[in-house]
């Protein structure tokens, strides 16, 4: 019995876990994970998160989508399946990463992701005007999409309930 041990909060949920996995940050883990196995609750913080507004959903879904496009878009190019410049495809390809990791931190009320969807989105403008000028019929749907997204995304998350979401303001309204 000398290699196990156990913790007053794992023995109260009748659990005997090995030393190794006791000791050090392996027993604040095993406290943890018991403990919201028994009380899902325990993990949760004091304060509520607010409730996700549906625009914020919408773009999560629409980033997340032009991710995975833009990536097939991009790929599509390097298989020599498309038309354009390869240095956009590279591009597109960057952009489609990035989309996916903003619907991620979207969906998930990241604190990054409110400037980050900002500035990727306005930057991303660019990129619509180059897909248009340079991407064929592809790239001229694409850009169009990219475009709309770069003007109409930043003026949404620079609204009150966005930015109170990502905890960047108060929704309480100006005198």
């Amino acid at each position: 019995m000398s290699e196990w041990h156990s913790l007053r909060s794992i023995q109260e949920v009748g659990c005997v876990c090995p030393r190794r996995v006791v000791d050090g940050y392996g027993a604040q883990f095993a406290n943890r994970l018991i403990t919201a196995t028994v009380n899902p609750d325990a993990l949760q913080s004091s304060t509520p998160k607010p409730h996700r507004p549906l625009g914020v959903t919408i773009i999560a879904i629409v980033a997340a989508a032009g991710g995975l496009l833009s990536l097939f878009g991009g790929a599509s190019r390097l298989a020599g399946m498309g038309t354009g410049p390869i240095a956009l495809a590279y591009i597109v390809i960057v952009f489609g990463i990035l989309g996916l990791a903003l619907g991620a931190g979207f969906f998930t009320a990241a604190r990054w992701a409110w400037m980050a969807g900002i500035v990727i989105y306005i930057i991303s403008i660019g990129l619509g005007i180059a897909e248009i000028v340079y991407g064929g019929n592809v790239g001229l749907i694409g850009g169009i999409i990219r475009t709309i997204a770069g003007i109409v995304i930043p003026i949404y998350l620079t609204r009150p309930k966005p930015k109170s979401f990502f905890g960047k303001g108060t929704t309480s309204p100006a005198p």
